[in-house]
């Protein structure tokens, strides 16, 4: 168990900051974002209604006392995945070939992913140990 440091708490905070709006804007806007990017609906929708559940999560995370090693090593090998798979759609390796806006969308994913894993991992190895049964902080 981890007592999380503030970075690691400021990093869960902004992944849902961003991930909340844009889930709720991909989610609404599905048909829009599928015309001007040239991404698949089906893709677009999926990404918005997986962002909205993750969003709530961060943010009870991020107020929780203590957090689970495997927890946060989960976020950001997630994050890290998310990075790649964008980075996968933008070369066309996954079959997409998306248009000039999708590239830009698929940029900005990459990007704000990956700066939230490298804060999230910062964050995590800025954290305190606890010890399991006190709960109080160790040596690491």
């Amino acid at each position: 168990m981890l007592i999380p440091s503030s970075l690691l708490r400021f990093a869960l905070k902004l992944d849902a900051g961003v991930s909340a709006p844009f889930g709720l804007f991909s989610a609404l806007l599905v048909s829009t974002l599928a015309a001007r990017t040239a991404l698949p609906a089906s893709l677009i929708l999926i990404t918005g209604l997986v962002c909205l559940p993750y969003a709530a999560l961060l943010i009870w995370l991020s107020g929780r006392q203590h957090l689970a090693r495997f927890g946060i090593a989960a976020i950001v090998i997630g994050n890290l995945l998310w990075a790649d798979a964008a980075i996968a759609l933008a070369f066309g390796w996954l079959g997409a070939k998306p248009s000039s806006e999708g590239l830009i969308l698929l940029a900005i994913h990459a990007i704000a992913t990956g700066t939230f894993a490298v804060l999230q991992a910062a964050g995590w190895y800025r954290s305190t140990v606890a010890n399991a049964a006190s709960r109080t902080p160790v040596a690491a």
